[in-house]
């Protein structure tokens, strides 16, 4: 199981990295199943879960304190757009203990998502079942999206309102 270390020392971006490598394997018989159990494993881990501006606000608004950053994947992709995610609770002090994102209020976290959200997903990871980072994804370039394109399904069903 992942703590806030996972992401503050830098592993989720190595391993992201790693997993999108590998995800160019799983077309191959034999190998490529046994790749996508292990990518598909280690993605639901996060359950992730993609959610509409509306579902994000109210996850802000309850959170404790919340914090912006760079995505995951753009550490990786240093050429894709910029887009920011939020960090919730615990990440959102680990991050800003790393200098990896800074403290926002809530209205300013919301409204750096409604900025990006109309052409980039928000998606929810969550550790130990709390929810703890939106990300205004980057399809082209998002393991998550990456591993939809290749038939693994890796997004939880939408939650209940």
């Amino acid at each position: 199981m992942h703590d806030v270390d996972y992401y503050t020392s830098g592993k989720a971006a190595t391993d992201t990295k790693k997993g999108l490598l590998w995800l160019k394997f799983i077309k191959y018989p034999f190998i490529g199943s046994a790749i996508a159990k292990k990518l598909l494993a280690g993605a639901r881990e996060f359950e992730p879960e993609v959610l509409d501006i509306t579902e994000a606000s109210k996850l802000i608004q309850q959170s404790k304190r919340c914090a912006v950053g760079e995505r995951v994947c753009r550490i990786i992709h240093k050429n894709s757009e910029i887009t920011e995610s939020v960090f919730l609770d615990e990440l959102a002090e680990g991050m800003v203990n790393a200098g990896k994102a800074r403290y926002v209020p809530v209205e300013d976290a919301i409204d750096i998502l409604k900025k990006y959200s109309n052409n980039h997903p928000l998606i929810l990871s969550h550790i130990s079942k709390k929810p703890i980072e939106i990300c205004c994804s980057s399809i082209e370039n998002c393991i998550y999206w990456n591993m939809q394109r290749s038939n693994l399904r890796v997004f939880r069903k939408k939650r209940e309102k």
